[in-house]
């Protein structure tokens, strides 16, 4: 019976073997690690995510399935620092490009601008005790005056810095609305789809869209990796062409940014431009992708 019982084991392990040499190497799933959103429901998909996962399935059939695996990353300084030392699995995650990034020569990046331009353009909550101050705001000379809220780590604050803009950190975009509100800063500049997101679900309720005060400066955002994780970022790469091509990715794109972009009537407000010293070596290819909102 034993003898039986062994054969029948040693049978069924033959036929399974010559069954995967027959379907050639068995396809490892791909774990992807990714970021966690920065505020509010840790469950929600980001834009960043959904990037992420539709150029992955844009070659899922070409090159094999994946899994994505998410990570808390507390602050911009702890995940470049993630990325560096390559700390997680096929980690990677979307930054605002720096020439410092890449000057170390661990980081990789993917050229095209993941939110098409969108954060470039920002929209300003003041202080309700400035606003008819902030009102007549009308050049870069006069914002030097106020202190700007900024999120610690963020390029924007080198960015403000570099112009002579006073600026104050939080940790946060919900605690930097509430930093305005107090009187801790005069201005909070974010993109409208975070002004909009804060809007809805932190339920401040003094935020005040007749402030026609509004920031530019060119902010390309890029997917990043660590160097050794090449193969990963050529797939996503690959992916996020064929969406593009394809339309999808406009749609991901139009679903999350097209309302705010069109609510915060962008052509109405007055901008100050600055521009962004610290994108020096970065090739222009990227604007090829970028989508003005100023004359759509």
């Amino acid at each position: 019976m034993r003898t039986s019982l062994w054969l029948l084991v040693l049978t069924l392990v033959a036929t399974i073997t010559h069954a995967q040499s027959s379907a050639g190497t068995v396809q490892k799933t791909l774990l992807v690690t990714h970021k966690l959103p920065d505020f509010g429901d840790l469950k929600r998909k980001t834009f960043e995510q959904q990037v992420i996962q539709l150029a992955l399935e844009k070659t899922q059939k070409k090159v094999g399935a994946f899994e994505m695996v998410p990570v808390n990353v507390i602050s911009r300084t702890h995940a470049i620092a993630a990325l560096s030392q390559n700390l997680y699995e096929n980690f990677v995650m979307v930054l605002s490009y720096e020439d410092a990034l890449v000057e170390s020569g661990n980081l990789i990046y993917i050229p095209f601008p993941i939110e098409l331009g969108a954060l470039s353009y920002r929209i300003c909550y003041a202080n309700k005790n400035l606003t008819t101050k902030v009102q007549q705001i009308e050049n870069l000379s006069q914002l030097k005056h106020y202190k700007m809220g900024v999120g610690a780590g963020w390029l924007d604050a080198k960015i403000l810095q570099h112009h002579g803009v006073p600026i104050v950190e939080g940790s946060n975009i919900t605690g930097l609305f509430r930093m305005a509100q107090a009187g801790r800063a005069d201005l909070f500049c974010p993109s409208p789809t975070e002004y909009f997101h804060e809007l809805k679900t932190a339920k401040i309720t003094d935020l005040q869209l007749e402030n026609k005060l509004a920031l530019y400066y060119p902010l390309p955002k890029f997917l990043f990796s660590h160097k050794s994780n090449q193969a990963l970022m050529d797939r996503l790469k690959e992916g996020i062409e064929i969406a593009y091509k394809d339309g999808s990715y406009q749609q991901l794109w139009r679903v999350a940014h097209e309302e705010d972009l069109k609510r915060a009537k962008l052509s109405e407000r007055h901008f100050i431009n600055m521009e962004n010293p610290f994108i020096t070596t970065l090739k222009d290819d990227y604007k090829q992708y970028l989508f003005n909102p100023l004359i759509h």
